[in-house]
């Protein structure tokens, strides 16, 4: 069972949350899951790429779009290459987390 908890600011900035726990931002999105990530290499690339084109769109910083990028996926709850084809509210813990990771490495420009 995971736990709601507001994530602090050490925590915050860098998307971890205590196991079992999750990081919550003030605007009430998910940015933390603490549960190891689980993906395939293909499926995280997936994911990170989609994360990089919808914040390439945006454009701006790309670090300042990672939260709302997340919030398009927690809203919306539709199946899409960054929530490896499943809605969010479908995703067991750890492909959450894994979808925060890629959404993070989008962020720092670390998809390959």
């Amino acid at each position: 069972m995971l736990v709601t908890t507001p994530t602090t600011s050490p925590a915050f900035d860098n998307h971890t949350a205590a196991p079992g726990a999750l990081g919550v931002s003030p605007s009430g999105v998910t940015t933390a899951v603490g549960t190891p990530a689980e993906s395939t290499e293909d499926e995280y690339f997936q994911a990170c790429h989609a994360a990089k084109m919808w914040m390439l769109e945006k454009g701006g910083d790309r670090k300042a779009q990672f939260e709302p990028y997340l919030e398009s996926l927690q809203k919306s709850d539709a199946a899409s290459p960054g929530t490896f084809d499943s809605p969010w509210s479908k995703l067991p813990a750890a492909r959450q987390s894994a979808v925060i990771v890629a959404a993070d490495a989008a962020a720092n420009d670390l998809c390959g």
